[in-house]
């Protein structure tokens, strides 16, 4: 069996993340006055791997980390934040993004993943600049939680505004699947108000190159045909 490695941003981050951890584990040890052994005995460790937390190791085992701060009076939480997002190539979202390119208007100039920022805000997937409006498109291909995909494409909508003088209007793509639709039916009142255009509104408005006037949610079939309506 091959072993495989983190990639090296991988490796730099979980690093970064043990050598802040070192520092937090020292401070707080030096601080109460505990020995290196006093510290491995109420953790149920050794000595060396109290040492080897101090030092900022990042291949510490995670139940390891969280025995050595309850030893110290410290809570271990892991929580995750956005940081950048995968390209469109890494996502598999590439060839809908070319589809929906393909169609637009004369009007219409695409651009496929517009910079908005250093940020989790990094790009957005497809934006088609037109002379009254602009349209963000945000592929989200298989929905998981409705409320929390919006918002974070939402946010992206917003930030993409600050750099226009025309109205931005937001476009939720998802695959046309069964799995799909029974994920998003529980919020279909709420998805009416927030993204009140429907996919035909869009198409409309992608291919005639005219303005779509408000959010939308497009319906596009995995294999490639024209989305359905909502």
């Amino acid at each position: 069996m091959v072993a495989h490695r983190p990639s090296p941003a991988g490796r730099r981050r979980a690093l970064q993340i043990a050598q802040t951890l070192a520092t937090e584990v020292a401070v707080a040890r030096a601080s109460t006055a505990l020995t290196v052994a006093q510290v491995a005995r109420r953790a149920a460790v050794s000595r060396s791997t109290v040492l080897r937390v101090e030092s900022g190791e990042p291949g510490v085992h995670l139940d390891t980390l969280a025995a050595v701060c309850d030893a110290l009076g410290l809570n271990l939480s892991v929580k995750v934040f956005p940081a950048r997002e995968p390209s469109l190539r890494d996502s598999g979202q590439l060839r809908i993004a070319q589809f929906i390119c393909a169609q637009a208007g004369k009007a219409w100039h695409p651009r496929l993943e517009h910079a908005i920022g250093d940020g989790p805000l990094r790009a957005a997937d497809v934006v088609f600049i037109g002379a009254e409006e602009i349209i963000d498109f945000e592929i989200e291909r298989r929905p998981v939680d409705y409320q929390a995909q919006y918002r974070r494409i939402a946010d992206k909508r917003d930030a993409l505004q600050r750099q226009f003088d025309r109205p931005v209007r937001l476009v939720m793509v998802m695959e046309d699947t069964r799995r799909s639709r029974s994920v998003v039916q529980p919020h279909i009142e709420l998805i009416r108000l927030s993204l009140p255009a429907t996919s035909a509104d869009v198409w409309r408005s992608i291919r005639a190159g005219t303005p779509l006037g408000r959010d939308g949610l497009l319906w596009v079939r995995p294999w490639g045909a024209d989305g359905s309506t909502h």
